[in-house]
């Protein structure tokens, strides 16, 4: 099975193969995808090395000379060592790359806190004109893949290394829309994205199925569609949100924005990293840092079911 990442970047190498003028820029990290793409097209493909704010740079560069560029590099460093490169090429000048960062969350906890991107998602939102993709299936990453062609804004494409499913066909997946949904609208919406996705529409599937009372949201984009999202949120009674990041500035804090900006009163419960005692101090991983802060699959599910 593929990752999302593998999947995007086989996209590429297929668009490249017809003609597409697009090239590759890494901060010395590779991947299985990207072999063949630096055996067939050696000249399309470029490491800064460790360097992620010459990463952006030369990114920059090349698409200001009308390159169709991807920068790729291991989170969190393209957005905590590059954040000032982003906020001025990217979102200032509005430069149409396509930014990817390898391991989304706590998929590389093993590394510790530094291999960790729990407040990237909050850093890219204050930033005007770039758009953030969290792609929860190979579908929705082939997609993002064969827009970069054509694309015309900044994005920030955060992979899970754990999503490897594949839920959608392109019919179901509007990338300006930003999120789709599974489920009936009813008593619960949950929202949330990435590696989430396939416990929570598991759960519904055994527990609900056609009943009026769990919708999932799988918000894969932002920003989004806020119209057609409120209507979603206005067709709940409570709504849960879930994710693998601080929850200062993530995708609970922009439910509870929407909610204000739009009058809703409701019960929100926010799942999410609560780091009250600091970093951890100790060897982990994401699944030890999921059962401590209380969203393992299991603890989920029970929310879910409480709630609902």
């Amino acid at each position: 099975m593929l990752s999302v990442r593998d999947a995007f970047f086989n996209q590429i190498f297929s668009q490249v193969s017809q003609g597409e003028d697009i090239v590759i820029i890494t901060s010395d990290l590779g991947a299985p995808s990207l072999d063949d793409f630096r055996k067939y097209y050696p000249e399309r493909y470029i490491s800064v090395g460790i360097a992620e704010q010459s990463l952006i740079s030369v990114a920059t560069g090349l698409s200001l000379s009308g390159k169709k560029v991807v920068a790729y590099g291991l989170n969190p460093f393209p957005i905590t060592r590059a954040y000032d490169q982003i906020r001025s090429l990217l979102a200032e000048l509005n430069v149409p790359i396509t930014l990817c960062g390898l391991n989304a969350g706590l998929c590389s906890a093993e590394a510790g806190y530094t291999h960790m991107p729990i407040e990237d998602m909050g850093m890219m939102r204050m930033l005007s004109n770039v758009r953030m993709f969290n792609p929860s299936d190979t579908c929705i990453a082939e997609k993002l893949a064969k827009e970069v062609p054509t694309c015309t804004y900044p994005r920030y494409i955060r992979f899970d290394k754990g999503v490897t499913e594949t839920f959608y066909n392109e019919d179901n997946i509007n990338l300006h829309t930003g999120f789709t949904t599974y489920g009936q609208p009813g008593n619960l919406c949950v929202v949330t994205f990435g590696c989430f996705i396939s416990p929570i529409r598991k759960t519904i599937s055994q527990h609900f199925g056609m009943e009026n009372k769990v919708q999932l949201i799988d918000l894969f984009g932002l920003p989004v569609d806020v119209e057609q999202l409120v209507k979603c949120l206005q067709s709940a009674r409570k709504i849960l949100t879930i994710e693998e990041n601080v929850l200062a500035g993530g995708i609970g804090s922009y439910i509870l924005e929407l909610l204000s900006d739009y009058g809703m009163s409701k019960p929100v419960k926010r799942l999410g990293l609560q780091l009250k005692n600091g970093y951890y101090n100790a060897f982990t991983n994401r699944e030890y840092i999921r059962k401590s802060q209380g969203f393992t699959e299991s603890d989920i599910e029970k929310v879910i079911l409480e709630m609902a």
